[in-house]
């Protein structure tokens, strides 16, 4: 690996006053979730009023976005802003929230309480005086009288509520599964958890129930064509049909990576081979994770071991965290600090970091003691922060969202 850190580099890190490591994680988007929808006019109602009236812009930062050579090429005049998808992102203007595009021009006036990413060409917003509703790239307003948004659209179908109870609707508003949930979730790969009397199932696109609605919890893995479900004592796996895979007692199902499945069972951790039916006889864990690309990671006293495809150990180094791998790079952590390692279990960077995130579009954020810079795909540093720089967020449609300080 090429040197990460010079004394030069030090240098020039330092000319730009970032923080201490608490502002690494500063300005995460907070959006209120409320429960159609109207254009703001000149008529506010006392609540907007009161809320406008106490919303103070920051003073000494604002936000814009950087391209992947580190150039600012949409100024930083925003109070916040969300990462860009489908070629907008919301940005907040003295506390109302709008739409940009990737020339920084303002195409969806900033005249909302909360703006959401798109999807499938349509965001939820909330406006102020009203319920949350979706509006697309035009400023084309989707909204009714009888409910408002409550999640994105996926599959053609987005969540609502109507009253205290939840459907679903499609891109014209119309009602598409009944509203008779009471929570539910986006759909995935053409399936979406719903809940009913405090118990879980999965339906389809159709509203056709996949997976009855009895379980205490349910989770998709989508990638691994498996559903993961628990009621008492019992786990049962399904496939994305609602065939049965699996059915365990006084075992509880964890993670898959579609051939076996996790499980704890008697306060010990195994891999479950779903085609034999058995439990594969592996080293004593106390949690095994599926870490994608074949790889998982096994729990032991010093801490979590990477494991290969059979659920055996790489190497005898141990880590208090591994994250997901992703390009056959993941993120570790091991003191006194956090790093980089291959699919073979070989560390790319030693803990050189003081955090570091998951790769987004090649690049990755890595906090150093003086600050944080992107690092490109060799884990080499691929540029430094402009000057004034307090935060930095991550990669979405080659544009990166950064606080500078006026």
């Amino acid at each position: 690996m090429n040197s990460i850190l010079t004394y030069t580099d030090a240098l020039m890190l330092q000319k730009w006053n970032v923080l201490k490591l608490e502002l690494v994680i500063l300005g995460l988007t907070f959006i209120m979730v409320g429960s159609g929808c109207k254009q703001e006019t000149s008529s506010q109602s006392s609540e907007t009023a009161a809320y406008l009236a106490d919303y103070e812009s920051p003073t000494d930062r604002n936000w814009g976005f950087l391209n992947e050579a580190g150039a600012i090429v949409i100024d930083p005049v925003f109070d916040d802003v969300n990462s860009f998808s489908e070629g907008l992102a919301a940005v907040n203007l003295k506390g109302r929230w709008g739409y940009a595009d990737p020339k920084g021009k303002i195409v969806i006036p900033a005249s909302y309480k909360s703006a959401w990413a798109f999807h499938e060409g349509w965001a939820r917003i909330k406006p102020f005086d009203s319920a949350d509703c979706f509006i697309n790239s035009s400023g084309k307003l989707l909204s009714s009288e009888q409910w408002s948004a409550a999640g994105d659209f996926s599959e053609g179908l987005a969540l609502v509520r109507i009253g205290n109870t939840f459907g679903y609707i499609d891109s014209s508003g119309k009602e598409m599964i009944q509203a008779v949930y009471s929570r539910g979730h986006n759909f995935q790969h053409g399936l979406a958890i719903i809940e009913s009397d405090e118990k879980t199932g999965v339906i389809n696109v159709k509203g056709e129930k996949i997976i009855p609605i009895s379980f205490d919890h349910i989770s998709i893995h989508d990638d691994e064509q498996i559903i993961i479900c628990h009621y008492d004592q019992f786990s049962s796996a399904y496939d994305l049909t609602g065939k049965e895979l699996a059915l365990l007692e006084n075992a509880e199902m964890l993670d898959t990576d579609g051939k076996y499945i996790s499980i704890m069972k008697d306060e010990a951790a195994y891999l479950y081979d779903i085609a034999s039916k058995k439990i594969k006889q592996t080293e004593n864990f106390t949690n095994i994770i599926y870490l994608q690309e074949q790889r998982w990671a096994g729990r032991q006293v010093p801490g979590y071991y990477l494991l290969d495809a059979e659920g055996n150990k790489m190497s005898s180094m141990t880590y208090s965290q591994i994250n997901q791998f992703k390009d056959g790079v993941a993120v570790y952590s091991k003191k006194p600090g956090w790093g980089y390692l291959d699919r073979n279990g070989k560390e790319l960077t030693g803990n050189e970091f003081l955090l570091a995130w998951d790769y987004k579009e090649k690049l990755a954020r890595a906090a150093f003691e003086k600050g944080i810079a992107f690092i490109d795909e060799h884990q080499n540093i691929a540029f430094y922060p402009p000057p004034g720089t307090l935060d930095m967020r991550d990669f979405a449609e080659g544009l990166a969202p950064v606080l500078v300080a006026r």
